[in-house]
């Protein structure tokens, strides 16, 4: 399946900033499930775009915007040629490994950020199903199971950065809170897992936008990372387009920054996908454009012959 997204970020302030900071977690990674064939990502005010790989591979955009603005505009579009890579979950025999994990697997073991080993954890986890001896696969099923079970998904009960203490007190959440708590459930087990962050395409029968999609991989010896979607209580197919792999959210926000400025921030987000006809490509075609937003030399009094656009300030500083 080939899928198009499109991935919007408006950040609007309600005064000048006289410097920002932003780092991004928006292009899709080329995995065993996945091939990336093309992304293009636009950002104003115009600016010098860098990018790095983090410690997951994940590929992080960053840049400075070091003149007064009040809006900053973010749209990535991404092509993504999916396919199914991993084993039916119930199929996996494996038991848990208790010694001798590799030494990498052994961060995704540990609790931290919104992923608390608390009290109220381990009460949870007493009730949760499943015999913590029998093969990964069943034990996968039998949590996820439990989770959907008893929490229920619902909009604005939860935050950004709730954890899942949060979540066991709302016992309702979206899914990041789904995603965060089967990870604190497996890790009690002693079983690697990591946090994914990405797309989930759902046919609509309108144009309403998709949204962000959070779920999880468990390492399993025989089959390496298998997905799951604790959220949905389901196995990960062609629908899913991975963006990034932490051990929680905090690794892999989609963004992040700071700015310079006496000014409250609103975030916009926007999320579209599609099926579309595409082709297998042999390499990745990538390109940064400019989207010309206004800047300002010094904080203006709301006056038009104080603006002017990045290009516009460029060609006065050459002359």
């Amino acid at each position: 399946m080939f899928l198009q997204v499109e991935h919007t970020l408006t950040f609007a302030y309600d005064g000048y900033i006289s410097e920002s900071f932003l780092e991004l977690r928006v292009q899709p990674k080329t995995t065993p499930s996945q091939t990336v064939a093309s992304f293009e990502l636009g950002v104003g005010p115009p600016t010098r775009v860098f990018r790095y790989r983090d410690w997951n591979d994940n590929l992080t955009h960053h840049f400075t915007i070091t003149k007064f603005h009040d809006r900053i505009e973010v749209v990535a579009r991404s092509l993504v040629h999916t396919h199914a890579a991993s084993p039916p979950v119930a199929s996996l025999p494996d038991l848990p490994a208790r010694d001798g994990l590799p030494y990498p697997l052994r961060d995704f073991l540990d609790f931290g950020g919104p992923v608390r080993h608390t009290p109220a954890l381990r009460t949870a986890y007493r009730t949760a199903g499943g015999r913590d001896r029998a093969p990964l696969g069943e034990q996968i099923l039998a949590l996820g199971e439990h989770i959907h079970r008893n929490f229920e998904y619902r909009k604005d009960v939860t935050r950004y950065d709730s954890t899942t203490e949060d979540f066991l007190k709302i016992r309702a959440g979206v899914c990041q809170d789904f995603t965060h708590l089967m990870l604190a459930f497996l890790r009690l087990r002693g079983i690697p897992c990591r946090y994914v962050s990405g797309y989930l395409h759902v046919e609509r029968t309108t144009h309403e936008p998709s949204q962000s999609h959070a779920w999880i991989e468990f390492y399993a010896p025989s089959a390496g990372w298998v997905p799951f979607d604790p959220t949905h209580n389901c196995e990960v197919d062609e629908r899913y387009v991975v963006v990034g792999h932490g051990r929680h959210y905090d690794d892999v926000p989609p963004n992040k920054g700071i700015y310079r400025g006496v000014a409250d921030e609103a975030l916009a987000a926007r999320v579209t996908t599609q099926v579309t006809e595409g082709r297998t490509v042999s390499s990745l075609r990538e390109d940064v454009r400019q989207i010309d937003l206004p800047v300002f030399l010094e904080i203006p009094q709301r006056r038009m012959d104080r603006l002017t656009t990045a290009a516009q300030e460029a060609a006065a500083q050459q002359q």
